[in-house]
């Protein structure tokens, strides 16, 4: 746009501006700057504004927060068909997260048990450190609701007393623009 143009438009926004306030200025008590802003904000514009950026810190806890979630909704899968799904695994998951993971599901098919119902979570990003890449999670992993049955005859499975309900500490990294959980630990001497 030309330079006289450019002026002449933004000449015609400040009066239809001015109008607007006038306009209002009867019905309301006054017209501030604010308004002659929000006012100007709405007509179009001849460059795009951006939004403002979001905080990474945030950005990077919900992606942290998904992959945990995403992670365990692929074990609650694993427990209740009893296969293991390596390539689902692999989005979330990687060293000894993975490979407790995949034990899990291996040791359950072994023992012909399968889970049914859904355990409670409540996980939470307890630290982002974005410049080294990693994460730390805190989670109360309830399993009251999620009961070990015999894959045959649907009868429960009494396995060795320990807490139904328990904190566990998980690690995350990030690899590219993926965050990973590497490594899940439970404390079942204690609940949560």
């Amino acid at each position: 746009m030309a330079p006289s143009t450019m002026t002449r438009t933004h000449a015609l926004r400040m009066a239809g501006t001015v109008l607007t306030c006038a306009v209002a200025a009867g019905s309301l008590a006054g017209c501030s700057s604010g308004n002659a802003t929000s006012a100007a904000s709405s007509a179009p514009s001849v460059s795009a504004s951006k939004p403002p950026p979001s905080d990474p810190g945030q950005a990077a806890k919900d992606k942290v927060l998904a992959a945990y979630t995403n992670m365990r909704e692929i074990q609650i899968k694993m427990a209740a068909d009893g296969k293991v799904h390596t390539e689902d695994v692999a989005k979330f998951a990687k060293e000894d997260a993975a490979a407790d993971l995949k034990s899990f599901a291996l040791l359950n098919t072994s023992e012909n048990i399968k889970y049914t119902g859904r355990p409670e979570m409540s996980p939470t990003v307890v630290s982002v450190d974005i410049k080294n890449r990693t994460a730390t999670l805190s989670d109360c992993f309830d399993t009251t609701n999620w009961k070990p049955v015999d894959r045959d005859s649907g009868k429960p499975v009494q396995l060795t007393d320990q807490r139904l309900e328990y904190p566990v500490k998980s690690q995350a990294m990030l690899e590219g623009d993926t965050w990973l959980i590497t490594e899940i630990t439970a404390d079942r001497t204690k609940g949560c």
